[in-house]
């Protein structure tokens, strides 16, 4: 039921409305507390919660100027390297044990699936395919990722042991699907960001059927979905021209409502589930 949904925590970027760059913050389900933890003064991007809440792993390019993933712990505030490689380290997400690390890395030439250790050790290459990739997420049981790879872009699974990636059929969800969402509840939905009458929208895959439903109404663009611990509601972006606020989205009625302020772009949240 709603185990770990109003004791969950998010972590997100935070971005002044004048031209600057963001930092993250992390804070309850409805904005209370909200605290800054990084000081980069510089792009930061896709922060996401470790399985026990202690760290953070996000992208930055304070240090070298490119994409580097760091860890981060909030309550110590210190930070650990998790990648610099040369090229684009990005995207990175912890397994739902939180003994393994996914990752965007781009070395090689093309950008490709990797994932490593999280107490450290070499990346292993899971795709060689030239197209671009992103935003790899866990099965809840750690035996696949799923990604979102060009064109279109659409969404593919790989073992997380390696293999060969195929797509994922969801039926009803067009021709664009990016941002993926793994429901550590349901292993059955992925949620995502469509395309839908020229707005970014959320849609939820069954990934039994191979059928998606696009769950949200909103006249703006909606995107970036993050699964709470009920595995029916999910937080979001709710981007406009000018504003960017976090959302909670009911995916069965598709009522939504804001839970960040306005004063300040707010987005790309990852949820922590309390236990």
């Amino acid at each position: 039921g709603l185990r770990g949904f109003f004791t969950g925590r998010l972590a997100f970027v935070v971005q002044p409305r004048s031209t600057g760059p963001g930092e993250i913050y992390v804070s309850d389900l409805f904005w209370g507390e909200a605290k800054q933890v990084t000081r980069d003064n510089a792009l930061v991007m896709t922060p996401r919660w470790s399985p026990d809440g202690s760290r953070v792993l996000y992208t930055s390019v304070f240090k070298t100027g490119a994409p580097d993933i760091y860890m981060h712990d909030p309550a110590s505030g210190r930070r650990d390297i998790v990648a610099n490689f040369r090229g684009m380290n990005m995207g990175a997400s912890f397994s739902g044990n939180g003994q393994r690390i996914a990752m965007v890395l781009s070395g090689s030439g093309a950008s490709e699936i990797f994932v490593r250790p999280t107490q450290g050790g070499s990346p292993t290459r899971l795709t060689r395919m030239d197209s671009a990739k992103s935003s790899p997420s866990w099965s809840p049981d750690g035996s696949q990722i799923v990604f979102a790879m060009e064109p279109g872009p659409q969404l593919y699974l790989v073992s997380s042991s390696g293999g060969s990636p195929r797509r994922l059929s969801a039926a009803g969800a067009g021709t664009y699907m990016a941002e993926p969402d793994w429901c550590r509840t349901n292993p059955n939905k992925i949620a995502c960001t469509v395309r839908k009458d020229g707005r970014f929208q959320i849609a939820v895959i069954d990934v039994a059927s191979g059928t998606a439903k696009v769950v949200s109404k909103a006249g703006f663009d909606a995107v970036e979905p993050s699964w709470l611990a009920d595995g029916r509601h999910l937080v979001y972006t709710a981007r406009a021209p000018s504003t960017s606020v976090l959302s909670i989205l009911d995916t069965e009625t598709g009522s939504s409502r804001a839970i960040s302020g306005s004063d300040r772009n707010a987005l790309q949240a990852s949820v922590w589930m309390a236990q």
